[in-house]
């Protein structure tokens, strides 16, 4: 365990983000008063720096460069983040071998000496022998200065327009009001900027709410499922209960999952950016960023790495394995395992999921009656029945054999843009309706996640639809991406 430098005006610090003048948000007296007082945190390092097994069959990366030779998207153009809990020591080795040619920049204090944990998790991530080798620019952060930056200014730029970033640590604020103001600027990062945030769950049981409690992140566990998985108790908006991880990778501790997951995120951007005529219908262009555009959206690499997960594997020796998946007193409201998310990421599905592209649904004008292919997703930027958009939104498709369907919907917590950091969540269902029997095949419906799934079985020859629904009273207009992929 690492302990980060305190600060002696800790009593102070918390005086101010509690706010001497009751007219003062909490957040702007924790803003004008950050360079004041060191956030003092407790990290817990994964550091477990051994030699790993060859995970990328594991996880279908093997079979998807078989498929596409060549073609291999190699995360080449994308630009991203390193955040360790190192101290003095947080940054990689730059000189290793393994990042020739990389480009790495360090917004705050220099790294005192290399750190063999931000080596191993970036070899990982983007070193030669990574998925992701095509990675050339990655901007290094220590875990302190990193939270700091996200309390000003209140809309920043990207560093070096980055689109994913890795955290291999956990941790708390010094108090819970602390806890819950760096959750919600980290939710809104995810919202604002399409900053694809991938955080390690802890190797086991405890207390640490930073940062795999925060809802618009990617989790990552391990897929032995002997972690510290759900969300912690902060406050009346980051409660206990919701299910954490996302996902799961092939290795033995968490520290590795995550790049794996980050360089697997790497190749979706890669491919929804640049096939994004084929893969998206529109964009956005995000200031510090650029243009973003649906398929290579937040949201969308989210539901795409978890329709496309594998709930049952069989790894490299030493790695563990997914079992048991949604065994009694495991499953969540959501359609999801406690345990394991969504399973374990498999590079191949979910690359098949964007490159099949977006694909509208039969009340946003969809092809053929809103008939859709056996692998792809949708971005709605408009559901809810405010504003005439649809409170309903309809995907039809065919089983031409026995098959099964896997499916994720996600959308994002909405963190205002201001010092309030006031939040809300809207409420979405998924349904599998068989339209051959009339019944419901698959419900999610959870009152507290902001994602919905469905893993079941399709029956050969029966017509299916597969529906968003709104859960709320009220009208709203909020976006989500639903992803999708049906297996043989």
């Amino acid at each position: 365990m690492l302990r980060l430098p305190g600060d002696v005006k800790t009593k102070a610090l918390i005086r101010y983000i509690v706010g001497e003048s009751r007219n003062t948000p909490p957040l702007l007296n924790f803003m004008k008063n950050i360079n004041k007082c060191l956030l003092c945190l407790v990290l817990v390092l994964f550091f477990t720096p051994v030699a790993f097994a060859d995970y990328k069959t594991d996880i279908g990366y093997t079979a998807l460069q078989a498929l596409l030779g060549a073609g291999m998207p190699t995360g080449a153009g994308v630009k991203v983040m390193q955040v360790e809990a190192g101290g003095k020591g947080y940054a990689p080795n730059t000189t290793s071998s393994q990042f020739a040619g990389k480009t790495f920049r360090f917004p705050c204090a220099a790294s005192i000496s290399p750190s063999g944990h931000a080596t191993w998790v970036g070899s990982i991530f983007y070193g030669a022998g990574s998925m992701a080798p095509g990675i050339r620019t990655i901007t290094s952060y220590e875990a302190e200065p990193w939270m700091k930056s996200l309390f000003y200014p209140l809309v920043s730029a990207m560093p070096n327009g980055s689109r994913i970033v890795n955290q291999s640590w956990s941790g708390n604020g010094n108090n819970a009001l602390q806890t819950g103001v760096i959750l919600r600027l980290v939710d809104r990062q995810v919202q604002r900027k399409e900053l694809i945030q991938i955080v390690a769950m802890g190797n086991g049981p405890g207390v640490n709410a930073l940062l795999g409690s925060a809802y618009n992140v990617i989790a990552v566990g391990k897929c032995s499922g002997n972690l510290d998985y759900g969300s912690k108790p902060v406050d009346l908006v980051y409660g206990a209960g919701r299910v954490r991880p996302d996902v799961v990778a092939s290795e033995s501790t968490t520290s590795a999952a995550a790049p794996e997951v980050a360089a697997t995120a790497a190749l979706l951007v890669e491919t929804g950016h640049k096939g994004a005529l084929k893969c998206s219908r529109s964009s956005a262009t995000i200031p510090g960023v650029g243009i973003v555009y649906n398929a290579e959206r937040a949201a969308t690499v989210k539901a795409a790495l978890m329709a496309g997960a594998d709930r049952v594997t069989r790894n490299s020796p030493g790695k563990g394995d997914v079992t048991g998946y949604r065994s009694i007193g495991h499953q969540s409201s959501n359609g999801l395992d406690e345990r394991f998310g969504a399973g374990q990421v498999n590079v191949l599905n979910s690359y098949q999921i964007i490159a099949a592209g977006e694909q509208n649904s039969l009340e946003d004008g969809g092809a053929n009656g809103g008939v859709i292919g056996l692998n792809g997703f949708d971005y709605d930027q408009a559901f809810g029945g405010y504003l005439n958009s649809n409170k309903i939104a309809t995907y039809k498709f065919h089983a031409t054999r026995d098959s099964k369907l896997a499916a994720a919907l996600v959308w994002n917590m909405n963190v205002a843009n201001d010092a309030s950091v006031g939040t809300s969540l809207p409420n979405l269902n998924l349904e599998l309706f068989d339209v051959t029997s009339q019944t419901i095949s698959a419900f999610s419906s959870s009152t507290h996640d902001n994602t919905e799934n469905i893993w079941v079985d399709l029956v050969a020859g029966h017509s299916y639809e597969l529906i968003v629904k709104s859960g709320e009273a009220n009208d709203f207009s909020w976006d989500y991406s639903l992803a999708w992929h049906i297996s043989h």
